[in-house]
């Protein structure tokens, strides 16, 4: 798992790399009056898979945002209870957006990303293969906490409070 986060990682650094020069590259052509039409579309499409990465990278880091007001109340057997429920809960939602994000793309396989030859699956895809990177990651999450490998609760995990 810690070579994927990687590999996430560095992709994910690349990428963003690519949107920051790209829109720069789009606004500078447009100033000197020869726009780079397709520098925004690119942008968009590195854009999609940047996102996902970089959530998936954060759940493993257990980085996401917990309001965890309420539970922080509870008993600590109630809050691993609900830990592990959130974590099927989250792991159905992944499921789907896998399931739904793959009919999307299908959909999306003939149209054209703007004003570029690329296909606009490229973009939608993103969605697919990201929430299928976040199950992976909730599902070893998931298992490990049932084994006693991984500690499960709600509560952040540092001790900070948002």
């Amino acid at each position: 798992m810690r070579a994927l986060e990687k590999a996430e990682e560095t992709v994910g650094i690349i990428l963003f790399a690519g949107v920051c020069l790209l829109v720069l590259l789009g606004a500078i052509s447009r100033t000197i009056g020869m726009p780079l039409i397709w520098a925004v579309d690119a942008a968009q499409l590195l854009f999609a898979w940047t996102a996902v990465l970089g959530a998936d990278v954060a759940l493993k880091r257990w980085q996401h945002i917990e309001i965890d007001i309420l539970v922080r109340a509870f008993p600590a057997a109630l809050r691993r209870l609900l830990a592990y429920a959130w974590l099927v809960l989250i792991a159905t939602f992944l499921a789907a957006l896998v399931w739904l994000g793959t009919e999307l793309t299908l959909l999306n396989l003939e149209r054209e990303l703007g004003d570029t030859p690329l296909s606009y699956g490229w973009v939608t895809a993103a969605i697919p293969v990201g929430a299928a990177l976040m199950l992976l990651t909730t599902v070893v999450r998931l298992l490990r906490g049932l084994m006693g490998r991984q500690a499960i609760t709600t509560g952040s995990v540092d001790g900070m409070v948002l």
